[in-house]
């Protein structure tokens, strides 16, 4: 546990009701109104916010061995929602699709993208080799993160090293956390001269480094919850209407 003082907002409470809101706007923009991209830009603040909150519980927390057992649990038991959410064909419950698996249905599972949590996990896997100077291991986790299936890959586990080594330095925290949430999309931009919608996650560095204090306090439950059960509205809504 880290008592320093932190440079951005410790509010997580606020934090997490505006990551939550913005990220079910995301998701419901994905799914029922793709055509309005406006659904998508406000979901962009949703993943720097989550990860942000992601490291503070990293330097608060009490036992670091717990907290990893507990964001590992919440990835596997995510897993299922988030798959049946944005990729229901490949469990057969679309209309037409078979219930029963064949080894083509089992690849397609293979490839499916893994939900955010477990790229929240690949960050503070990072983290920790810093914070321990075992170096190694946050070479491995920004490894990992190349691989296709990791949801927002080097870019998430990126942010999450950028804003755990400029934390406690408000200036920089605020700099180098508008830097990394545009440097993606930049890049794509040259190379393809394509406008990614992840240049808005910029905007999440204003929730970040507000010195708010709400007092709101999110139940374990709710913190944890939250995600795989709203993926399960939607998914269902989603295949109801399909």
């Amino acid at each position: 546990m880290d008592n320093r003082k932190i440079a951005g907002s410790s509010d997580t409470g606020l934090l997490k009701i505006i990551a939550f809101i913005t990220m079910t706007a995301d998701h419901v923009g994905y799914l029922f109104f793709p055509e309005q991209i406006i659904w998508r830009i406000i979901g962009r603040i949703s993943f720097p916010i989550f990860a942000y909150c992601a490291v503070l519980g990293y330097i608060h927390t009490r036992n670091l061995k717990k907290y990893f057992l507990r964001l590992l649990s919440f990835s596997l038991v995510s897993q299922i929602p988030y798959t049946f959410c944005f990729y229901p064909e490949s469990i057969g419950l679309y209309p037409g699709s078979s219930l029963v698996l064949d080894a083509a249905d089992a690849f397609s599972i293979a490839d499916i993208q893994l939900n955010i949590g477990f790229t929240m996990m690949l960050g503070l896997w990072g983290i920790f080799g810093i914070d321990k100077r075992k170096y190694w291991h946050t070479a491995l986790a920004l490894l990992i993160s190349f691989v296709p299936n990791v949801e927002y890959g080097a870019y998430g586990v990126i942010f999450m090293l950028v804003s755990y080594f400029f934390i406690f330095y408000e200036k920089a925290m605020f700099k180098s956390a508008s830097a990394i949430s545009l440097a993606s999309p930049l890049f794509k931009f040259f190379i393809s001269g394509y406008i990614d919608l992840q240049f808005f996650a910029a905007f999440a560095v204003f929730p970040i480094s507000a010195k708010t204090d709400s007092g709101i306090k999110i139940p374990r439950w709710l913190n944890y919850g939250f995600y795989p059960a709203h993926l399960c509205v939607l998914g269902a809504l989603n295949f109801i209407i399909k």
